[in-house]
């Protein structure tokens, strides 16, 4: 909940969240998800050239992010939300949240194969160092090619948008791995305590069947979606 504090200041739900009744709940969610899947793939067609800063008015102050305050609102809800989530929503939310990841990492691995391009910024010797200095580790979440016009004494690196925009995701990825593990352990262990009890207590082998089959289900559906998170977090690791 430090994100709900300044200078981030989000909210546990976007201000239009339809929160009645379940179903009214349940299509809210479901919009979220729709909005990161637009936006993924906007990422997809327009790659590292979304994160430009050339055309910027800053006078007027009017330009698209792609990373902006709606999408990251709504990863954040989703992702705090993710515990209480229908198992198919929070699939989509595993896949679309895994999806952008990937999306990025190849932007970035796009723009360091093109070299100096849109979505990049030169950044003199002396700033490098700098940043060097300040912590930042430019071989990562700086992708860098030499400028040959002016002697190596510049670099190109990702614009801030992008680095921001890939820290948010890791970010968010990081934590919905964080909530599935401790579900995941917090799960075993009620599930051995119902074993024990239940040993005691007469049932219907139906009911005992489904419940079986439904954790069956459940089972599979968490372990897909850990793969898929340890996939994407490996990626982001290997491309930066």
């Amino acid at each position: 909940q430090e994100l709900e504090s300044a200078p981030h200041n989000l909210q546990p739900y976007p201000h239009d969240f339809d929160d009645d009744d379940e179903a009214a709940r349940a299509e809210s969610f479901s919009k979220l998800i729709q909005l990161l899947e637009g936006g993924n793939r906007t990422l997809r067609s327009g790659g590292i050239g979304l994160f430009t800063v050339e055309n910027v008015d800053e006078d007027e102050g009017d330009f698209d992010v792609w990373n902006d305050a709606e999408r990251i609102q709504a990863l954040y809800t989703l992702v705090r939300k993710s515990d209480s989530l229908a198992p198919a929503t929070r699939a989509k939310l595993v896949k679309v949240l895994c999806n952008a990841v990937h999306g990025l990492c190849e932007a970035l691995e796009s723009s360091s194969s093109c070299g100096a391009g849109a979505g990049m910024v030169m950044q003199s010797q002396t700033q490098t160092e700098e940043s060097q200095e300040a912590g930042i580790n430019n071989n990562q979440s700086q992708r860098q090619s030499q400028d040959s016009s002016s002697g190596g004494s510049s670099t190109y690196v990702v614009s801030q948008e992008f680095r921001d925009a890939i820290a948010c995701h890791i970010y968010m990825l990081f934590t919905l791995m964080f909530l599935t593990e401790s579900k995941e352990k917090l799960g075993k262990s009620l599930g051995t305590t119902t074993t024990t009890t239940g040993r005691n207590k007469k049932g219907s082998n139906k009911s005992k069947k489904n419940q079986n089959s439904a954790t069956d289900r459940g089972e599979a559906l968490a372990a897909n979606s850990r793969a898929m998170c340890a996939e994407a977090m490996y990626m982001a690791a290997i491309t930066m």
